[in-house]
């Protein structure tokens, strides 16, 4: 039998709260086995840009990676998001590592464009070493990973958190049972985005496509339950849309079988 594996990627709306944060940390402690974490930065990283003279152009609210683009999210994510997220694991008795794909060959990716616009140094993953984020998770280090990546040619990438999630769980789920979380503001995939409490408990993929023709989903949330069922139909076991204080709570949330 696999071990229990849990993925859980966080938002960057979480991360740049103190509030939040704080809670998400003790809910992703109080989770039970193996873990490991993917994390975004949001708006941090526009305010330290703009702060260093630096304008962050986007298109359909993603950032089209330039050069000073990709070192200021190479300072934010990788440097005080993800080592401020290790530091809080740690004092709550975590072993926690923080790193990018770039570090031991973990995820190697490709630049990719969209819709026909060149989007800079932004990646999509095409490799995932699993077999050494297993032996980090076997040793009971819980992984931190921030959303770079590397070309196999020198560069650093910067990738979608969303996407990178999906196919990290993909590849560790040849050697475990995932369930991949993604945790943001709201409790769940809704009805009706006025109404929090109206939660879509479980979300199968007819539904899905309803929903998206009445565009009670609709721009970059498509992407994340686009990315959702392409972890369902490459193994992993399941797929769960909650909030910081549900995190520990499966019975609660969206979940995709």
């Amino acid at each position: 039998m696999k071990q229990k594996l849990t993925i859980v990627k966080v938002s960057g709306k979480i991360v740049e709260n103190p509030e939040t944060l704080k809670l998400f940390i003790k809910e992703l402690c109080a989770l039970k086995g193996n873990k490991l974490v993917i994390h975004s930065g949001s708006n941090l990283a526009s305010r330290i840009a703009e702060r260093m003279g630096v304008k962050i152009t986007t298109v359909d609210s993603r950032p089209v990676v330039d050069d000073k683009t990709l070192n200021v999210l190479s300072m934010v994510y990788a440097g005080l998001v993800n080592k401020q997220l290790v530091a809080l694991l740690q004092a709550r008795k975590v072993n926690a590592v923080g790193v990018t794909g770039a570090d031991f060959n973990l995820i190697s990716s490709v630049k990719r464009g969209m819709g026909g616009t060149d989007m800079g140094y932004t990646g999509e993953v095409r490799q995932v070493n699993a077999t050494f984020i297993s032996r980090l998770i076997d040793e009971g280090v819980t992984p931190v990973l921030a959303p770079l990546t590397h070309d196999g040619k020198g560069s650093l990438l910067f990738n979608e958190t969303d996407a990178m999630a999906a196919e990290v769980a993909k590849a560790l789920a040849l050697r475990y049972d995932v369930t991949l979380i993604y945790c943001f503001e709201k409790k769940g995939v809704l009805l009706n985005v006025d109404d929090p409490d109206s939660v879509v408990v479980e979300l199968k993929r007819t539904r899905y496509k309803a929903m998206r023709e009445l565009e009670i989903i609709k721009d970059w949330f498509v992407n994340k339950l686009d990315n959702a069922f392409s972890a369902i139909d490459h193994g992993v076991s399941e797929v769960i849309i909650t909030n910081p204080a549900q995190l520990s709570d499966y019975t609660r949330g969206t979940h995709i079988k």
